[in-house]
C-alpha cells in the first residue's frame, strides 16, 4: 500500500475493508462519505477502529460513540481525566518531562487570549464544545455549545453573566439554532477532531459567521514527524474522544470544500508541530 500519508509507517497493520463488509452503524468518510477504507490496526485500540479513507486518504475512526453517550458516559471532563491517566502508566518519564515543562508552550506565542484579540472585531463570538464557558476572552459576548451536560450548566452561568448563553447540544445540533452572518468570530479550538460531522458543522460556521468574521482552528496534526515516530503513542491519538486525524492537506480540502479560505498560523514548524494552528474565512 503507498495510499496517503499513513503509508509512511512501515509498521503499520494494514487491511483493506470491502464496503460488503461494513457493519451496520458504521460511520462513512467525514470527507467523502465512500464506506470502503483500509483498517490501521497498528494505531487502533479496541473496540475502536481507526481507518484510512480508500478514495481520499482522511484518516478517522469508523466506530464513534453515539452522541447520546457523549453527555454523560463519555463526556469530555470524564475522558481527560482517564486519559492522561493511560498515558502517564504508559508512558511515566514523558508524562513527568511533560508536566514539568508546560512553560514551554507560551515561548513565542501570544496565548489564546492575544491571538484571539488580534483576529477579532468586537461582538459576539461562538464557541463550539465551549466546555466550562470562559476561554472567549474580554470585550466579547461569548455564544457557547457544549454536549456535556455538567459543562453545559457551568458554561451557561458564565456565559449570561457577559451577556452570552450555552446552547446544551451536539455542535451541529445547536449551530443550527443560530442566525446567518451573526457571528464576529468561531472558536474551534480542539473540536473538529471530536466532531463526528466534521464537514457539516464547518458549513454551518460559515452559515453564521460575518462575512469580515475569523474562525480559530486547531487540531492535532496527524501529518507530524512525532506521530511518525512515536507511531501509537502519539499524543493525538485518544480514543474514543478523537474521531478525525487531520494533516495539513485534508484541512485544507475540507474548508475549501465549505467555501472557506485557510492561514496556516504555524507553517514553517508544522512538520514538527503536534498541532496545526489556522485561521478560516469567507
Amino acid at each position: 500500500m503507498t495510499r496517503g500519508d499513513a503509508s509512511s509507517d512501515f509498521s503499520e497493520q494494514r487491511t483493506e475493508i470491502a464496503a460488503s463488509e461494513v457493519g451496520k452503524g458504521a460511520r462513512p468518510c467525514p470527507q467523502c462519505g465512500s464506506l470502503v477504507c483500509v483498517f490501521l490496526s497498528h494505531y487502533s485500540s479496541p473496540p475502536w477502529q481507526l481507518v484510512e479513507c480508500s478514495a481520499c486518504s482522511f484518516v478517522f475512526l469508523r466506530n464513534p460513540p453515539e452522541y447520546k453517550r457523549l453527555i454523560s458516559e463519555y463526556a469530555w471532563e470524564k475522558t481527560r481525566v482517564a486519559e492522561k491517566g493511560r498515558r502517564t502508566r504508559r508512558s511515566p518519564l514523558l508524562a513527568w518531562v511533560d508536566r514539568g515543562t508546560r512553560w514551554r508552550l507560551s515561548v513565542f506565542s501570544p496565548g489564546l487570549s492575544g491571538r484571539l484579540k488580534s483576529l477579532w472585531r468586537s461582538g459576539p463570538v461562538l464557541d463550539v464544545g465551549c466546555g466550562a464557558g470562559n476561554r472567549v476572552p474580554e470585550p466579547y459576548i461569548p455564544v457557547g455549545i457544549e454536549i456535556s451536560e455538567a459543562l453545559w450548566r457551568e458554561a451557561d452561568i458564565n456565559t449570561r453573566a457577559r451577556g452570552g448563553r450555552a446552547i446544551h447540544a451536539a455542535a451541529v445540533e445547536g449551530i443550527q439554532q443560530l442566525p446567518d452572518h451573526h457571528f464576529t468570530g468561531i472558536l474551534l479550538r480542539s473540536f473538529l477532531e471530536h466532531e463526528a460531522q466534521p464537514k457539516v458543522l464547518l458549513k454551518e460556521c460559515a452559515r453564521v459567521l460575518t462575512l469580515e468574521g475569523a474562525i480559530y482552528v486547531r487540531v492535532p496534526n496527524y501529518g507530524s514527524l512525532n506521530r511518525r515516530i512515536r507511531g501509537a503513542k502519539w499524543c493525538g491519538f485518544r480514543f474514543p474522544d478523537h474521531v478525525n486525524f487531520f494533516d495539513r492537506k485534508s484541512l485544507l480540502q475540507m474548508a475549501e470544500d465549505c467555501g472557506l479560505n485557510v492561514r496556516l498560523i504555524n507553517p514553517l514548524r508544522l512538520p514538527f508541530d503536534d498541532n496545526i494552528n489556522a485561521v478560516f474565512r469567507h
